[in-house]
Parts: structure tokens; C-alpha cells; sequence
């Protein structure tokens, strides 16, 4: 199933990336800020001044060791000090500066991952006429596909929103369950276009669409991933400024169609097959 997505995205790449473009856009720009919002939380505060206190205390002690006072007692006196500084003040200051600033860094990490998968959802949603009329070799196009998503943009919204939020919400809790949620609802956006289902039942189906399937879906979603990542990375290569976000966006503006092509796919092979075992049976 791979090769027939390369075959098509090779063959309609750029139909496919400016369709994919008009969700995929906006919704990287907005992940951007949302990055820097967290990175800035983690930059202001907490982490920094908690790694300050351990320092000043690692001084003092050093100073303690290098200048000690003359009598025995109020060496003592000082170590004990420093010790109780260390315990009380020292690691309750951590902790609350952790937490502190865990909030508002989970926070923008679970908004970076409602944006991608929001407009992931809704790229995925146009390309499904898009790749359906290339494999019935009917003319199509972005303004087609984003017709029918028009169509739909109440269901998809709904349901987008609600699967955005679940899977951002699995995020939080280190990252595995918010992929596994992402994974299970990844025929939603074929199943509200093509089915008019929506919500809560376009989400169940697209569990038990994917019976027999994971590894293919978790194949796709690990594309997905796997460019994220590389955007990122090379992102990282340039110097600070707009140019990381630009160069980032434009790299998974152009390879995530490839995999979201792979699902639409996915989606065909398995309704095909639930109704060739309905026929069977």
C-alpha cells in the first residue's frame, strides 16, 4: 500500500501538496508560536532560577570549604546551615518552580499537537476526493476536494475537534497514548466524508476499520512523525529568526500528503473488505 501512495503522490504531487497546503499552512504557522510560547515558559522562570539556587548553594559550600571559620562550633553551626538550606529551601524551591513551569510547558504541548492534528485532519479530509478521483481516473482537483469539504466542515469540525482533543490530551501523559488515539482515529476523515457519519461513531468506526490494520496505519502515522521530526531538525540548522519555522512548515507541507495519501487508501482497502465479507457472509 506504501508503493501505490508513492506511486500517486509521485504522480499528482503537486495537486496533492497545494490541496494538503490550504489546512496544512495555517495549522504549522499557528504550532510555531504555540512552540515558542513553550519554550519561552521554560526560559522565564522556574528552571532557571531553581538551577540558580543550587548554584548559590554549591558556592556557598565551596566558600565554606575554602574559607572555613576559625572555631570548630561555627563550622559546624554553618555546615548545618547550609544543609537546611539545601533540604528546605533549596529543594522545595525546585519543586515548585517545576511544577510551576510543568503547566504552562504541557499546556503549549498539547496545543502544538490540537493544531497538527487539526490541520492533518482536515488536509486528510480534502484528500480524500482528491485521491479517489485518481484512482477512478476522474478529473479532479483542490477546488473539488475542498468543495466537498465545505460540505461537510460542520461534521469535520466536530469530530476533528473532538479527536484532536482526545489524542492532545493522550499527549500530555507521555506522548505514546496521544499517538495510539491519533493512530485509532485516522479513518474518520473518510468515514464523515463518504459515510456522513460524525462525532463520537465516525471515531468508534474508525477503531474497527482498523482491525487487521494497525501496522499499516502505524506505518503511515510513523511517516508523519518521522517528518515532523526532520522539519524540525533541519529547522534547527538555521540561525534563530522566521526562516526555522518557514523552512519547517515547508518541509512537512510537502511530505505529509504522502502519508495522509496512504490513508485515504487504507480507508479503501478496508471498507472493501468489510463488504466483501458482508457479501460473503
Amino acid at each position: 500500500m506504501l508503493r501505490e501512495a508513492l506511486a500517486l503522490y509521485r504522480r499528482h504531487f503537486g495537486t496533492l501538496v497545494l490541496t494538503c497546503a490550504v489546512a496544512l499552512l495555517p495549522a504549522n504557522v499557528l504550532t510555531a508560536g504555540a512552540v515558542v510560547f513553550g519554550l519561552a515558559s521554560l526560559g522565564s522562570g522556574g528552571f532557571g532560577e531553581a538551577r540558580t539556587q543550587s548554584e548559590q548553594i554549591q558556592q556557598k559550600q565551596q566558600d565554606l570549604r575554602e574559607k572555613p571559620p576559625v572555631s570548630t562550633e561555627a563550622r559546624d553551626e554553618r555546615t548545618r546551615q547550609l544543609g537546611r538550606e539545601a533540604i528546605e529551601g533549596g529543594s522545595a524551591f525546585d519543586v515548585r518552580h517545576f511544577f510551576g513551569n510543568l503547566f504552562p510547558f504541557a499546556y503549549a504541548t498539547a496545543i502544538v499537537a490540537a493544531l497538527l492534528l487539526a490541520g492533518l485532519f482536515l488536509a486528510h479530509a480534502a484528500a480524500v476526493p482528491l485521491v479517489l478521483g485518481f484512482v477512478d481516473r476522474k478529473a479532479t482537483g483542490p477546488a473539488h476536494a475542498w468543495a466537498v469539504v465545505a460540505s461537510r466542515v460542520g461534521a469535520l469540525f466536530g469530530t476533528g475537534l473532538l479527536g484532536a482533543a482526545l489524542a492532545a490530551l493522550g499527549a500530555v501523559f507521555f506522548i505514546l497514548p496521544g499517538v495510539v488515539l491519533a493512530v485509532g482515529f485516522c479513518l474518520a476523515p473518510p468515514l464523515v466524508i463518504l459515510e456522513g457519519l460524525s462525532g463520537r461513531a465516525a471515531l468508534e468506526r474508525s477503531w474497527r476499520l482498523l482491525r487487521g490494520r494497525w501496522a499499516q496505519a502505524f506505518l503511515f502515522w510513523a511517516l508523519i512523525i518521522v517528518f515532523s521530526v526532520l522539519g524540525s531538525a533541519a529547522a534547527e540548522l538555521l540561525p534563530a529568526g522566521p526562516l526555522r519555522p518557514a523552512v519547517s512548515t515547508l518541509i512537512r507541507v510537502v511530505l505529509y500528503p504522502l502519508p495522509l495519501t496512504g490513508l485515504v487508501l487504507l480507508y479503501c482497502d478496508a471498507t472493501q473488505y468489510m463488504r466483501r465479507t458482508s457479501a460473503l457472509g
